[in-house]
């Protein structure tokens, strides 16, 4: 019996969390590059937001976000707890997020000290979303080490994908950079696939209830959404993309292969945190 405490409000903050902290990185990168300008715009426009709205959808599934609101601000107390830690690094780095979004380009850019510290609130925000689920002991699928890397890969995957997404539609020119995002992307997109493999081994390996779990992704009721949704959608079409789209001639082409290449990993960035939240069965059942 998997656990059925946590859905969907949960499931699109550590898809959108994670996302809005990769839109920010994203961001940070696309700064080196000369014709990125509307990358740059997109992923700050959309980190705060998006995390901000995953933020209020995890709150509100919370039974005092819905029956008592004044008790959340009990969760800025408890320094010994992770969902504390977590509440402070959400807190902090939306205003950050969109100040980098709507203040003046100028007077940003002087500010080096805004930069370390959003950059430093976006990982922190990324981990999170791994973390929160890693600390429950009693559900091995996601008392697992690799789970809170899995999601900052994750999450730097699809904050590339929803940042670029719009801007190679709003901005053409970001084409012509696209080779040194399609590299990091790549390099991403495989560390990803090669974290699940061994995260889901050593679930495998583990207890009766990780067993379970490990069965329901891979031949139960899940399978499909983790080997469609997943497997063959958000890492492997990605990939040929990737590695078919370099050699496409036609801006058309080019241009559809980044959008598909980004559409589908978003879908594997949802269907990852969906079966991962499903899929978590208690070892108090054995």
């Amino acid at each position: 019996m998997a656990q059925t405490v946590w859905g969907l409000p949960v499931i699109l903050y550590l898809f959108l969390g994670g996302m809005g902290a990769g839109a920010y990185l994203t961001a940070r990168w696309a700064e080196r590059y000369p014709d990125s300008s509307a990358v740059v715009r997109v992923g700050r426009w959309l980190s705060g937001p998006l995390v901000a709205v995953g933020t209020v959808l995890l709150v509100f599934d919370l039974g005092a976000g819905k029956t008592h609101p004044w008790r959340i601000l009990w969760l800025y107390t408890d320094l010994h707890s992770v969902m504390t830690w977590g509440t402070w690094l959400l807190t902090m780095f939306v205003p950050v997020a969109l100040v980098h979004a709507f203040a003046p380009a100028q007077w940003t850019e002087r500010q080096r000290w805004l930069h370390v510290v959003g950059v430093t609130l976006a990982i922190g925000v990324a981990l999170y979303t791994g973390v929160l689920l890693a600390v429950l002991k009693a559900i091995p699928l996601w008392n697992n080490g690799l789970l809170p890397v899995l999601f900052v890969i994750s999450a730097v995957s699809t904050g590339v994908a929803a940042t670029v997404l719009p801007a190679v539609l709003i901005d053409p020119r970001v084409l012509r950079t696209a080779e040194g995002f399609r590299s990091i992307h790549l390099a991403v997109v495989v560390s990803e696939l090669l974290v699940l493999t061994l995260f889901l081994f050593f679930t495998a390996e583990g207890s009766a209830a990780g067993r379970l779990s490990y069965d329901m992704l891979t031949t139960g009721s899940l399978a499909a959404a983790f080997w469609i949704g997943i497997v063959l959608v958000g890492l492997v079409l990605p990939l040929l993309l990737m590695a078919l789209g370099a050699g496409f001639r036609s801006f058309t082409l080019q241009r559809n292969a980044v959008v598909i290449e980004a559409l589908a990993v978003l879908v594997g960035g949802f269907f990852l945190r969906y079966v991962i939240v499903h899929a978590g069965i208690p070892q108090v059942l054995f």
